[in-house]
């Protein structure tokens, strides 16, 4: 079953790599919680903001701290730490995600079930792909006699809205996109169709917004309000979600950034997209990458290889072949001396940009 409009937890977790789409940074923590997943010499560990190893690189694979807790693998089997480093549910899955509302998905074999924060299972383990806890609700794939279909679980890991759905993402500002057929539409958390499966994408709402595309695969995008409003026309070759109040739209062969009144927040142009998060973005120039306000001035210097978005004061950027962080000023608070790993930067902006940022 292919998915097209969310982000799965199976994404997330530490058996894959995450590359999918999706800011306000809704989760406040204290220096001395805040933990920061590196890679170092082939393994993955903790550093705190200021880059002192607090757990150290011994696992496997990793996830990003959620409500206080991160899903690791040791000797091939998954289970859960603290900031501390200590395992509160003992390695023993096959594959286990992060915690959000309390709730995270573990596989046993080839299925997936939902656990609580003290390691006790919650929900049946029969679901092919889990998503994340948002709103109360969680989107499930089982396999039934007609294919896959996707309905929601509640809270106690009973069916709130059955599967019926060929596709369905996670819920926002009180709706979620489900496929019906070939087409994309809203359902409300009473799994009632509140805007008809019409676009042939739809993505989560977020700053009031949702990008959807019509005119077939190949068509254009635009932007509906929770009515189902086109309030940004559909006039785009490709766009991302809002974040942070900011969309970035192509048209023809280049990038623009738009407010959520479609206005262009910048005459700049881009070769690529960029996301917004904290007042800031990574942009590129003379292949470098620097970061830039919403006015378009750029307030870090582009000299970095690489970099990704800021979340709790901080984003990750590449120095040569190494992983540093940086500050809002441009400081350098956390040496380049990890590794720059591509499946941590995927994971750490897919969750960031998507549930990481839901209250």
């Amino acid at each position: 079953m292919k998915r097209l409009i969310g982000l799965s937890l199976a994404v997330l977790a530490l058996c894959t790599a995450c590359h999918r789409e999706g800011t306000k940074e809704t989760v406040t923590v204290t220096d001395d919680s805040y933990r920061v997943l590196v890679k170092s010499q082939g393994k993955y560990g903790y550093c705190d903001r200021n880059g002192t190893m607090i757990i150290p690189a011994q696992y496997e694979s990793a996830s990003l701290f959620s409500e206080g807790l991160a899903a690791v693998r040791q000797s091939g089997k998954d289970g859960y730490i603290d900031v501390k480093g200590n395992f509160l549910i003992p390695p023993h899955f096959d594959a286990a995600s992060i915690f959000r509302e309390g709730k995270a998905a573990v596989r046993t074999g080839d299925r997936w079930g939902y656990i609580d924060k003290s390691g006790k299972q919650v929900s049946e383990s029969h679901f092919v792909v889990t998503f994340a806890f948002t709103e109360g609700l969680a989107s499930v794939v089982v396999f039934e006699k007609d294919g896959f279909k996707a309905g929601y679980i509640g809270q106690d890991g009973k069916y709130a809205i059955s599967p019926r759905f060929d596709d369905a993402s996670f819920f926002s500002e009180g709706l979620a996109a489900v496929k019906i057929g070939k087409k994309y539409g809203y359902i409300d958390k009473k799994g009632e169709l509140v805007i008809n499966a019409e676009y042939n994408e739809a993505s989560a709402f977020e700053d009031g917004l949702a990008r959807v595309k019509i005119y077939g695969n190949y068509g254009k995008v635009g932007f509906i309000d929770h009515k189902g409003t086109m309030v940004i026309p559909a006039q785009y070759a490709n766009a991302t979600n809002f974040s942070d109040g900011v969309a970035a739209v192509k048209n023809g062969t280049k990038w623009q950034l738009i407010d959520t009144k479609g206005n262009q927040i910048t005459n700049r142009q881009f070769d690529f997209p960029t996301i917004f998060t904290e007042g800031l973005a990574p942009v590129v120039e003379n292949k470098k990458i620097g970061y830039m306000d919403k006015q378009g001035k750029m307030v870090i210097a582009a000299k970095y290889d690489a970099g990704s978005i800021f979340v709790n004061g901080i984003a990750p950027v590449q120095v040569g072949e190494k992983c540093g962080y940086i500050n809002k000023k441009g400081d350098m608070v956390i040496k380049p001396e990890f590794e720059w790993d591509g499946r941590t930067i995927d994971q750490y902006v897919s969750y960031y940009t998507t549930i990481g940022r839901k209250k």
